[in-house]
């Protein structure tokens, strides 16, 4: 199986951003034009309750239509994005309705329902796995980190955790910029689209064909029933993840490494695998778990 496919075109994208139309400091012209120039090819505007635009090409870059909810649960909060929804969704969706109703909305618009900085927002596995219909949650979060907020960025183990209890999530990394003073174009996906079209993101999406990072590359992800191999940018470190608390020699060190490989340990009954790389600046980036066992979805 080809998770990631060196001879496909890869696109970079951000998920996540505010404009002065929610609680954003710049315009959404600006916002576009910022990203355009830092050579993204794919921005989705996700205002707070507000479908800001719908989706269109802007010079080359793909805008997609979005929006984020927000709800208050004791202990947490739950702030889900709309990616690829339509205006009326704020129709049938309210703070009173929940979470719940806004994924399912989002998913019969046809849309991508997306967990946002569950680390952040406090959300307990529990929470996490009780919830339908949403496919991906955000790895990395900009903005959720200093100087903009307590260190509450990076949600992998949070992620880790909720998998190891059966509910897989794909990972994005964001931006989630609101003040466009450093916390803008720093986090990113790479996504594998037939083409650059709201039809094309939506589906490299929904079948995972996408890596979340900080900064390296990752070229080829495959996995063979037994054995998972990588092929990236020069690396510091190479690590891969699972439900098992220990296996002997998943983790590779060293300098400029561009490729590493795992086999899956199905006599220990692995449920999913994951990888990891660092650069040398500490950088990361992350493929999404992959179900290798039962009772994983």
């Amino acid at each position: 199986m080809i998770l990631l496919d060196s001879a496909k075109p890869f696109y970079k994208a951000n998920f996540h951003l505010h404009t002065t139309n929610s609680d954003g400091r710049r315009s959404p012209e600006e916002a576009i034009a910022l990203y355009r120039e830092q050579g993204y090819d794919v921005l989705a505007i996700t205002d707070h309750w507000k479908v800001t635009r719908e989706s269109h090409l802007d010079e080359g870059m793909l805008v997609l239509s979005g929006v984020e909810f927000d709800f208050n649960l004791p202990g947490q909060v739950i702030h889900m994005l709309g990616l690829g929804v339509q205006p009326d969704i704020l129709d049938k969706v309210s703070r009173a309705s929940g979470p719940q109703r806004a994924a399912d909305e989002i998913s019969r618009q046809g849309g991508v329902a997306v967990l946002a900085h569950p680390a952040w927002s406090l959300n307990p596995p529990s929470t996490m796995c009780a919830l339908s219909g949403v496919t991906c949650a955000e790895v990395y979060n900009t903005v959720s980190g200093t100087p903009w907020n307590g260190d509450r960025a990076d949600s992998t183990s949070l992620l880790d955790v909720t998998a190891a209890q059966g509910k897989l999530y794909r990972f994005l990394a964001t931006d989630d910029a609101h003040f466009y003073n450093g916390d803008q174009c720093r986090s990113f996906t790479m996504l594998q689209a037939e083409s650059l079209t709201q039809e094309g993101v939506l589906a490299a999406l929904k079948s995972g064909a996408f890596y979340a990072s900080r900064g390296p590359e990752i070229y080829r992800y495959t996995f063979d029933g037994e054995v998972f191999t990588i092929d990236c940018s020069p690396s510091s470190r190479i690590v891969f993840s699972s439900d098992l608390n220990w296996v002997n020699g998943r983790c590779v060190a060293g300098e400029n490494l561009t490729h590493a490989e795992y086999v899956v340990q199905t006599n220990r009954y692995e449920r999913f695998v994951r990888c990891q790389i660092w650069d040398a600046n500490g950088l990361c980036a992350w493929t999404s778990p992959v179900a290798v066992g039962p009772n994983c979805h």
